[in-house]
C-alpha cells in the first residue's frame, strides 16, 4: 500500500436525494502512504435546486460563488485524469453516500462516467482490520478528504 495512490473524495450535500438534493462541495486529495499528500481539488457546485435540508452554509457558499456542475465535474475529471493513468484508486467515507453522487453527476453533466463504479470505503476497509474509523471534520469538503486520507494512511 505504500506507493499505491489513493484519491479521497469528499461531499457535502443539500439532503441525501441525488437528483432532487444538490452536491454542493466536491473535495478529493490525491496522495500515497510513501509520498503524502500530492495534490488537491476543490469545488464549489451550483445547487440544481433550491431544496437544502443538510450543510446550509455549504449550500449558501455554493449558490452565491459555485460553478456550474458541468463545469465543476468538468475540472475534476481533468484533474484525475493523470492519476487514473498511474491506476488511483478511489476512496471516501462512506463511499456507499459520496460515490454515487459523483457517478450520477457526471453521467449527468458530462454525459460519461470517467471516474468507473468503484470506490473503497474507509470505514468498511478499518472495520475489516477490527478498527472504528473515527475523525473530526469541519465539513468542507477538500478538508474533510484531507483529514480521513492522512487517517487512512496513518492507521489504516
Amino acid at each position: 500500500m505504500s506507493d499505491r495512490l489513493w484519491i479521497m473524495i469528499d461531499i457535502e450535500t443539500s439532503g441525501p436525494i441525488i437528483g432532487r438534493h444538490s452536491m454542493c462541495e466536491l473535495g478529493a486529495v490525491v496522495g500515497s502512504r510513501s509520498k503524502g499528500i500530492l495534490g488537491t481539488f476543490e469545488a464549489l457546485v451550483t445547487p440544481i435546486s433550491d431544496e437544502v435540508i443538510t450543510s446550509q452554509d455549504s449550500f449558501a457558499k455554493a449558490k452565491a460563488s459555485g460553478e456550474a456542475p458541468a463545469v465543476a465535474m468538468k475540472r475534476f475529471a481533468d484533474w484525475c485524469k493523470p492519476y487514473q493513468d498511474q491506476r488511483v484508486t478511489f476512496i471516501a467515507r462512506p463511499s456507499c453516500f459520496d460515490w454515487p453522487w459523483i457517478v450520477w453527476y457526471a453521467w449527468t453533466y458530462l454525459g460519461e462516467n470517467p471516474f468507473g463504479f468503484r470506490a473503497l470505503c474507509a470505514s468498511s476497509w478499518f472495520e475489516a482490520r477490527g478498527k472504528k474509523f473515527s475523525v473530526e471534520l469541519p465539513h468542507v469538503a477538500v478538508e474533510d478528504a484531507r483529514i480521513q486520507l492522512e487517517h487512512f494512511f496513518t492507521d489504516g
